[in-house]
């Protein structure tokens, strides 16, 4: 990255994580170009620059020649920002947009349970890996990589079998964010082995073509992870 991608960088962190924590909020104006040069000790290109990605991230609106103001982002903005409140905000709005996110997540993979019996879809994918996680709890030494990885597969293959690409698409935008949070929960001492047995035991039921019994065993196992990830926040 060169020099000026690295001032335009910490300018446009500087800015939003100002706007997400609130220090700028809806319809406050930025200083003019000039001063913010002054402010960030940069060229008045650098500040052009950040203030067009933080515009195209939905952070600001620009009104060219008079002023360029905060936007309220949560109804503006893209699917970026839930990434940005993930990583950056602090306190009641973090923990807000990850009961959410979880509540999408939840939304996406009982979508895709009813989906895959009412349509008959296959679920070869989602038995091979399985398998797989059988095959690795019988090794001695458990990595939580390994562990996260295997967990995630299998979460998204399940909406992946649904045939709902645009489903898919949605859950997969917050695909960072959901290894860290799997990952939180098995840091907390879950049991893998657990864990697969509730795998098992949902893909007995799509074999079956037991709905209800899918659905309650599936909301069972997001439930208490969603208890589990947001007591460790």
């Amino acid at each position: 990255m060169t020099k000026i991608a690295n001032k335009t960088f910490d300018v446009v962190k500087d800015i939003q994580n100002k706007i997400i924590n609130r220090v700028l909020k809806p319809g406050d104006k930025l200083l003019p170009l000039r001063e913010m040069a002054i402010q960030y000790a940069t060229s008045r290109s650098v500040i052009n620059s950040a203030i067009h990605i933080l515009s195209t991230k939905g952070y600001l609106e620009v009104n060219p020649r008079h002023y360029v103001q905060v936007n309220d982002f949560l109804y503006s903005g893209s699917l970026d920002i839930v990434k940005d409140i993930y990583k950056e905000s602090i306190g009641e709005l973090r923990s807000k947009t990850i009961k959410e996110v979880l509540n999408i997540r939840l939304f996406a993979e009982l979508d895709a349970i009813k989906q895959i019996i009412d349509n008959k879809k296959p679920i070869n994918i989602l038995e091979n890996i399985l398998e797989r996680e059988q095959k690795y709890i019988e090794n001695s030494v458990f990595e939580i990589e390994d562990i996260v990885k295997l967990d995630c597969e299998f979460h998204e293959n399940l909406v992946g079998c649904s045939d709902n690409s645009v489903l898919f698409l949605l859950y997969m935008s917050f695909k960072d964010i959901e290894l860290d949070l799997v990952k939180r929960f098995y840091y907390s001492k879950a049991k893998f082995t657990n864990v697969i047995k509730i795998h098992n035991e949902l893909l007995q039921a799509l074999i079956a073509e037991d709905k209800a019994k899918a659905l309650l065993i599936w909301t069972d196992l997001l439930k208490k992870g969603e208890k589990v990830v947001l007591s460790e926040l």
